[in-house]
């Protein structure tokens, strides 16, 4: 059964219409074959599609794809694959898996680059939020977003992901990677900074959207979630809504001051 999700992040429930055009990180025009991984180990099963246009960020899409467990299932698979404008991710009933799609330059692999990009701007033309459109879900997860500079300066961003029942476009701030107050946070039940569980920097300190070398999502990388089935629209980069941008300076700012409190006691 498929139901639309959404990422539960700082503002993710505000639906406000934008001035400018997007940025493009991923629309999923180009397709990629689906992987299918029947083999419950680490070892998984990626691939990589290049375009001529500028659909997909740095020219290039890899993905990536694993069975994790089959939780007694003896014909369970985990896949991923992009067709018809989306990315769909699927495990079979019973079983778990991981996904990744990853945006790192012209490699031809899976195994990350994280300067690959050669410092993408992505501010140039204003941005300050990536927006995901996502059309189907019917479980929740984790779902990682990583960005890096290089290889010691990067932000990764742990979500609570949920199910929902219609279209959803979320805006997930820049300024959550971006703050290094809230390096190192931690919060398992995604109460303190609604939705997010942990952010963690690089030893070079949070990662330089103005110097993007590599971005990455992660889909359920622990297999928390058993019979997850999802759909993908779009990811891009846009302005935030003014407010949202208070919202979430807001918020962000009261869950550091929140952590912080709780050192001191």
């Amino acid at each position: 059964m498929n139901m639309s999700y959404k990422l539960t992040t700082v503002a993710a429930a505000l639906m406000l219409s934008l001035g400018a055009q997007a940025a493009t990180i991923d629309t999923f025009t180009t397709s990629q074959a689906l992987l299918v991984d029947s083999t419950a180990d680490a070892s998984g099963l990626s691939s990589s599609v290049t375009t001529l246009g500028t659909d997909i960020l740095g020219g290039e899409r890899d993905i990536f794809v694993s069975l994790l467990s089959t939780g007694g299932n003896a014909f369970a698979n985990a896949a991923i694959g992009v067709g018809g404008g989306a990315m769909s991710f699927s495990v079979s009933s019973q079983a778990s898996g991981t996904g990744t799609v990853q945006w790192d330059g012209l490699d031809g692999s899976i195994a990350l680059n994280t300067a690959g990009l050669g410092g993408v701007d992505l501010l140039v033309d204003g941005s300050t939020a990536f927006r995901v459109d996502t059309l189907f879900s019917d479980l929740g997860y984790r779902f990682d977003i990583e960005a890096y500079t290089d290889a010691t300066t990067f932000t990764k961003i742990s979500f609570l992901a949920h199910a929902a029942n219609s279209l959803t476009t979320s805006y997930i701030p820049f300024s959550g990677f971006t703050n290094a107050g809230l390096c190192g946070f931690s919060d398992p039940s995604g109460t303190v900074i609604p939705g997010v569980t942990s952010i963690t920097c690089g030893a070079g300190g949070n990662v330089n959207f103005a110097s993007l070398g590599a971005l990455q999502l992660i889909i359920d990388p622990l297999g928390g979630t058993t019979s997850v089935d999802l759909t993908l629209d779009a990811v891009t980069t846009v302005p935030e809504p003014g407010v949202l941008a208070l919202m979430g300076m807001g918020l962000l700012a009261a869950g550091f001051a929140g952590r912080r409190r709780k050192s001191h006691s």
